[in-house]
């Protein structure tokens, strides 16, 4: 058996985020309170919807790295299961009649796709991962799932 774990790269843990994020709380109200008291109130409530977009955006890209992938290879079937932001799904494929596509985007500066096929069917894997990384996967996925090698060099 097999087993692939993917997750994104998230630097942050959730305490760090906050210590962050309530360090620049800190410094930009204090800047944003001097200037009203001088006279230029109107900073406020400005400084104020800037920390609350920093905060949308770093609790977005918290539960961005919370995603997970687990590709599981046995005997007779491929495994897919995505779990993230609340949200769980999972595939199962025959073994047998599963390929691994790594297809190019339309556009030059798109990145590339990897799918697992199998009878029609398509999951798309390691979306988060760079290229190097994507086509790596793709590369060890085809040296464990036999047949997929030939497919996955003619679409390169």
């Amino acid at each position: 058996m097999h087993l692939f774990e993917l997750s994104p790269n998230c630097s942050l843990t959730p305490r760090a985020a906050l210590i962050f994020y309530f360090g620049i709380v800190a410094v930009s109200l204090t800047v944003a309170v001097s200037f009203a008291i001088v006279g230029y109130w109107p900073i406020l409530p400005i400084a104020g919807l800037e920390l609350l977009a920093l905060g949308a955006a770093l609790r977005w890209s918290m539960l961005q790295g919370q995603r997970r992938e687990r590709i599981r290879i046995d005997e007779h079937y491929v495994r897919v299961s995505k779990t993230g932001r609340g949200d769980a799904r999972e595939y199962e494929f025959s073994r047998v009649w599963t390929r691994v596509k790594l297809v190019k985007a339309n556009q030059s500066t798109w990145p590339h796709r990897l799918l697992l096929t199998s009878k029609g069917k398509a999951v798309e894997v390691g979306r988060f991962l760079t290229e190097d990384e994507r086509e790596s996967l793709g590369r060890r996925l085809t040296e464990v799932i036999p047949g997929s090698s030939a497919r996955l060099a003619k679409d390169f």
